[in-house]
């Protein structure tokens, strides 16, 4: 049975959740309360030096970083389909897992940071509309990427599931979204897997 170390507002902790589910894995879920630092525990760091969730023991095997284990989890569970088996559609899974967090994570968590965990008269404006910006810029490169497809690689993977915590904290901030990416957003919401991860609360 996977443990996963995680906490129940993390995005980075909700796409494992998410990929456990469909993959239909046993699991028991660990919480590591953020708010009380409970990741900085030396406990937890001998888990995972990096201070941070999530992370999954499975049968003595210990990994973090989140894309890393969503790859662990499409390998270990082939029947699942959570990657695509053409090398094409395969190489497109690959792009978008790198591009979650390199590109598209970073100003959407800080957008969600600064509008819903700093009070109004500590925000700053400059960061606000740096990020604003940039996950503008980057919702429009989603859009293209969609273009003629339901999901990103063709058929439903762990890209589209990397994904999915992050546009989830954009529609809580109620950002327009284009259209494209609103309807992806809303096919990824429907999911039994990612009504799963909503009703977790720790």
């Amino acid at each position: 049975m996977f443990k996963l170390y995680t906490f129940y507002l993390s995005t980075n902790g909700r796409k494992v959740h998410m990929a456990l589910e469909e993959a239909k894995a046993a699991y028991e879920i660990s919480p590591v309360n953020l708010l009380k630092g409970e990741q900085k525990s030396p406990e937890y760091l001998k888990l995972n030096p990096n201070g941070k969730v999530p992370t999954i023991v499975d049968d003595g095997l210990v990994m973090w970083e989140s894309i890393a284990i969503l790859l662990y989890l499409a390998e270990k569970f082939p029947a699942a389909n959570l990657l695509p088996a053409a090398a094409a559609e395969r190489a497109r899974a690959f792009q978008w897992l790198v591009w979650q967090p390199t590109t598209f994570g970073a100003p959407a968590s800080a957008l969600f940071r600064q509008m819903r965990f700093t009070p109004e008269d500590k925000r700053d404006q400059k960061v606000i509309d740096q990020a604003r910006s940039e996950v503008t810029k980057n919702a429009e490169i989603l859009a293209d990427g969609l273009q003629g497809r339901d999901y990103l690689a063709g058929t439903f993977s762990v890209a589209d599931m990397a994904l999915m915590p992050y546009l989830h904290v954009l529609a809580e901030l109620k950002l327009a979204l284009p259209g494209a990416v609103d309807a992806y957003h809303k096919r990824l919401a429907a999911r039994p897997s990612w009504q799963k991860v909503l009703a977790y609360t720790g």
